[in-house]
């Protein structure tokens, strides 16, 4: 199981409008691809102001790939597309995950919220830590039960809440 994630930041000025547009461009990808992408928007405080974060789990690369081959192709998408991407700022990042070992098939991102911890290999310990597969070299990461704490120095530690 792979778990892809596009980070993206909009305009401090215009975020109730940049939800929008992001939510409406996820519905679309979800209404025209096999994709089941999900919206998230960071809520802790040491977030950045309008960070927003699209999911989705998938067990095939190859099929996933394919997936946005095929929406890149489809001529209705580049308007959806650009609608969101005027309104956010910087570069979007993407990151890719391998699942741990021995994770249940119907493992999935909280239903409302979910807590991400991005660390070095060696900080996991004896965590179920996901494995860098894109875009966070020389990270793992995990998604720490309710209530645990994580601690130490070189952490990235996110708060996400769904939005779509």
């Amino acid at each position: 199981m792979q778990l892809f994630q596009r980070r993206r930041w909009i305009d401090s000025d215009r975020v109730a409008d940049g939800l929008g547009a992001f939510v409406a461009q996820l519905a679309w990808i979800n209404a025209n691809t096999g994709m089941a992408m999900s919206g998230w928007r960071r809520t802790d405080p040491e977030g950045e102001p309008g960070a927003i974060l699209a999911t989705t789990i998938y067990e095939d690369h190859a099929w996933f790939t394919g997936e946005v081959a095929h929406l890149q192709t489809l001529a209705e998408y580049g308007p959806v597309n650009k609608a969101t991407a005027a309104l956010t700022v910087g570069q979007d990042a993407f990151e890719r995950w391998d699942a741990p070992v021995d994770l249940s098939e119907d493992w999935a991102l909280g239903e409302a919220s979910f807590r991400q911890v991005l660390d070095l290999p060696k900080l996991a310990g004896s965590r179920p830590a996901w494995i860098n597969a894109e875009g966070a070299e020389n990270l793992v990461a995990w998604f720490p039960a309710a209530g645990e704490i994580a601690t130490g120095s070189e952490l990235r530690q996110e708060y996400w809440f769904r939005i779509y």
